[in-house]
C-alpha cells in the first residue's frame, strides 16, 4: 500500500465564508468546476439540507474510481472521512477563516491512503500517487477560488 502523509495548504478567497461555503456545498456542480471529479451522488443529507455522505467518480489518470465520504459540519470547518470504496483511508479537512473586507482564507488538509494491488506497490505508483494528490489539493483550493468568486 501506498501511504499518503498528508498534504496541507491555503488560499485567500475574494468573498466571504458563506459564498465559499455555498460553492463547497453544492456537490452535485463539482464535475462542472473541478478537475477530476466525473461524478457525484449525495446520498445523505443533514437537517439543513447539507450533503453528510458523498459518492465520488474521480479520474486518477489510470482509471476512475469511487468512494464515499462522510462530511461533518463544525462552525468554519468540515471534517471528512472515508466510508466505503476504492481507497483505504480519507482524513481530511477544510477549515475557514474570515478575513477582512469579506475574504476568506481556505486551509485544506488533504489526507489520503490508496488501496493497490501487490503488484502495483512500487516506486512508479507512488509516484503517480504523489501526482493525483497534488492534482486534487489544486482542484480543491484553485477551482474552490474560481468558483466561489464567480458566485
Amino acid at each position: 500500500m501506498a501511504e499518503s502523509k498528508g498534504l496541507t495548504d491555503s488560499i485567500v478567497i475574494n468573498t466571504d465564508v458563506d459564498t465559499v461555503m455555498r460553492a463547497l456545498l453544492a456537490f452535485e456542480d463539482y464535475p462542472e468546476w473541478m478537475s477530476a471529479v466525473e461524478k457525484i451522488e449525495v446520498l445523505k443529507r443533514d437537517k439543513k439540507k447539507r450533503g453528510t455522505q458523498i459518492k465520488y467518480t474521480v479520474d486518477v489518470m489510470v482509471k476512475n474510481i469511487e468512494y464515499t465520504l462522510a462530511y461533518a459540519y463544525k462552525e468554519n470547518h468540515i471534517d471528512i472521512t472515508y466510508i466505503d470504496g476504492e481507497l483505504d483511508d480519507c482524513n481530511s479537512y477544510y477549515e475557514f477563516s474570515p478575513l477582512s473586507d469579506d475574504r476568506t482564507e481556505v486551509t485544506y488538509h488533504y489526507d489520503v491512503t490508496y488501496s493497490l494491488p501487490k503488484a502495483l506497490q512500487n516506486a512508479i505508483a507512488r509516484r503517480m500517487l504523489k501526482q493525483v494528490d497534488k492534482k486534487v489539493m489544486n482542484s480543491a483550493l484553485k477551482d474552490l477560488k474560481k468558483r466561489a468568486e464567480s458566485l
